[in-house]
């Protein structure tokens, strides 16, 4: 049996699955949001929040984004990005420009978390299917001192066929999703938005850059800007076509040491939590979904007012450049 102490609580090793399982009690104690409660996020005299450790500063408050240390934290740089000072601020309503806001500073708090971690975790979380617990926008940061058996996985997989095929699995997979059209969701000159030939989800959303690089942490603003209008797009188009499903988005990106991995290529995956995982899924671990990758496309392409041939369309809903 295998352990270690990690921040408060235990990382122990399962021989089984090769991999970490985190114990962390000190979680259970973490506020959620219910009617009538003040909010620790928002601005004013409820504010509560450890010292910031960033800020985008601008606006009527005096700051656009801001980053504080995570008080239920996962580990010991696990920080909590909050996106807006706006209660009721989201992705899918917001302008380009507040997207961006919010991946530059996911971008940020990574390189900064980045130099202490073996992978650092960007992820946000939306709606209570989805883990959250505070209503209020949020996004989180945190560096993991191990890599998981899913990352090492994929640096496997992505390693090997890079070296038998000369080129990256991911350029492949985008190329593939451009030929068939039919699982196009968004497409301009600078990114592509499609829905995974073998989703791990229904309506499972990959938003990719047209020039891969392995690190998101050091992407050009422009690359950056570019995702995030599109993801604030086909978070737009989601919302309409499904009512404000629970989603999660993780950014995947190199873990620390692979920054120039020839390999790898960064991206952002958006899983929206239609379906509950159920018995046969935890005995193999195989997703199932009762929707195609085509169809979900589809739909959104029909909200977004886009094409199948993937080729530059409307920025969908709510647009604001």
């Amino acid at each position: 049996m295998k352990a270690r102490p990690w921040h408060g609580g235990e990382l122990r090793w399962n021989a089984e699955s090769e991999d970490w399982t985190v114990l962390a009690p000190g979680r259970r104690s973490r506020p959620h949001s219910a009617a009538g409660a003040t909010c620790p996020f928002c601005p004013g005299p409820a504010e509560d929040t450890p010292p910031e450790t960033w800020r985008l500063a601008g606006g009527e408050t005096g700051w656009r984004v801001r980053a504080v240390p995570n008080r239920y934290a996962l580990s010991d740089r696990h920080e909590i990005v909050i996106e807006s000072p706006r209660h009721d601020w989201d992705l899918a309503t917001g302008t380009d420009r507040e997207a961006a806001d919010v991946l530059g500073a996911w971008q940020h708090r990574h390189r900064a978390l980045r130099p202490s971690a073996a992978q650092v975790v960007v992820f946000r979380n939306h709606g209570h299917a989805a883990g959250i617990s505070l209503a209020h926008p949020h996004s989180q940061v945190a560096g993991l001192p191990v890599l998981s058996a899913a990352t090492r996985r994929e640096l496997d997989t992505a390693r090997a066929h890079h070296a038998g095929h000369g080129r990256r699995l991911a350029d492949e997979l985008l190329e593939a999703a451009l030929s068939d059209g039919k699982r196009i969701v968004f497409a301009d000159d600078d990114v592509v938005a499609y829905a995974p030939f073998a989703p791990i989800a229904a309506y499972e959303v990959r938003i990719v850059p047209r020039t891969a690089r392995p690190d998101f942490a050091t992407a050009p603003a422009g690359e950056v800007h570019a995702a995030a209008r599109c993801l604030r797009a086909v978070s737009a188009a989601l919302r309409a076509e499904l009512d404000d499903p629970a989603y999660n988005i993780v950014v995947r990106t190199a873990p620390a040491g692979y920054e120039t991995a020839p390999f790898l290529a960064w991206s952002l995956q958006l899983v929206p939590r239609l379906e509950i995982p159920a018995g046969l899924e935890l005995a193999t671990g195989v997703p199932v979904t009762t929707v195609t990758p085509e169809h979900a496309a589809g739909r959104l392409r029909t909200v977004l007012g886009t094409h199948a041939s993937g080729r530059r369309g409307p920025a969908g809903p709510g647009s604001a450049r």
